[in-house]
């Protein structure tokens, strides 16, 4: 995540952590955690939503959402461009 840090992002905002529904769980419930990101199955994402607005937290919960595409800096913006809009346009069903 250097590159987060190389953005000009603070160390520690961004943080990506793996596991079920026990740390799921603690990261919606802790106090600390002012906004939670989730990436996962919709049956997982719905419960997350409802725990973090339940507490009044700020949540993303991307359900079924398989497609997350950075564009790093030496990447060719050209073809990163085109291939990131075919990518959400076509996973969204907008493929006329």
């Amino acid at each position: 995540l250097e590159f987060m840090v190389a953005a000009g992002i603070p160390p520690g905002v961004f943080q990506i952590v793996h596991g079920a529904a026990e740390v799921v769980t603690a990261m919606c419930d802790h106090p600390d955690i002012n906004a939670v990101s989730f990436v996962g199955s919709s049956k997982v994402a719905e419960i997350v939503t409802k725990r973090c607005t339940a507490v009044n937290k700020r949540v993303l919960a991307l359900g079924g959402a398989k497609n997350h595409l950075l564009a790093l800096p030496d990447c060719d913006v050209a073809m990163a461009s085109r291939d990131i809009v075919a990518s959400f346009a076509g996973c969204a069903g907008q493929r006329c």
